[in-house]
């Protein structure tokens, strides 16, 4: 009898310390989990969410609004006299020596590159030199081997204010009528001062099936179109 008694208290016990701190480890994170989704889901109807710019295969058509009037880029008016004075240009190609004798130092070969620096300086030249108006903006060119050009606004022209453009036959409606909503959205250059009007525009834009993307600029900025500076993305 004694014998049976020591064998049954030689038997190990367990040591449960280390489940028990997993088991704590466990539910914490699981609490700290539901707590962060909590918050989440209950500030989620306050969150406002940021309109997100998306590429667009149209073509973009520039306004500007300043001092709370819109007013028409219409940059196309003037891409289309850049193309024309470029096809009007002298084609210049450097003289070819590879077929001839060393013509290095003698009379015809400075003759023929003296004529081919001529062209190249005429062609710059004349590029440098563009300029052209629209509506309500100066055009010149400020880098011709960017092609970039800036707009300066004609202080004598004013815009449209936003009671204005909401009238049928305003300048603003008369241009919306010639551009297509499946070709054509519309991109804004938006001054500090121009918000509300910015408001109104884009809202008739909308109205009239015209995708609007926009961008603020600040007030001392001028507008400078580039080869590659065109990209206002709808939003």
């Amino acid at each position: 009898m004694r014998n049976r008694i020591r064998r049954k208290l030689a038997v190990p016990s367990q040591n449960l310390d280390s489940f028990l701190d997993i088991l704590t480890n466990t539910v914490g994170v699981l609490m700290f989990v539901s707590l962060f989704v909590t918050l989440i889901a209950v500030e989620a109807d306050s969150i406002v969410k940021t309109p997100i710019v998306s590429k667009s295969t149209k073509e973009p058509r520039f306004f500007e609004i300043r001092d709370g009037k819109v007013t028409y880029l219409n940059d196309a008016k003037v891409q289309q006299e850049i193309e024309t004075l470029i096809g009007n240009l002298p084609n210049c190609n450097r003289p070819d020596f590879s077929d001839e004798f060393d013509l290095t130092g003698s009379s015809e070969y400075v003759r023929r590159m003296s004529e081919y620096r001529s062209c190249i300086s005429s062609r710059s030249n004349r590029l440098i030199n563009f300029q052209t108006q629209t509506e309500y903006y100066n055009v010149k060119m400020t880098n011709a081997s960017t092609f970039s050009m800036v707009y300066e606004p004609i202080a004598t022209k004013e815009g449209e204010n936003k009671d204005q453009i909401a009238a049928k036959k305003s300048e603003f409606n008369q241009v919306l009528a010639g551009l297509n909503p499946q070709q054509d959205y519309l991109a804004f250059i938006v001054r500090p001062d121009s918000f509300s009007a910015f408001r109104t525009a884009r809202e008739q834009a909308w109205a009239q099936g015209f995708d609007v993307g926009w961008e603020p600029h600040k007030e001392d900025i001028p507008i400078t179109f580039g080869s590659g500076g065109r990209a206002i993305g709808v939003q």
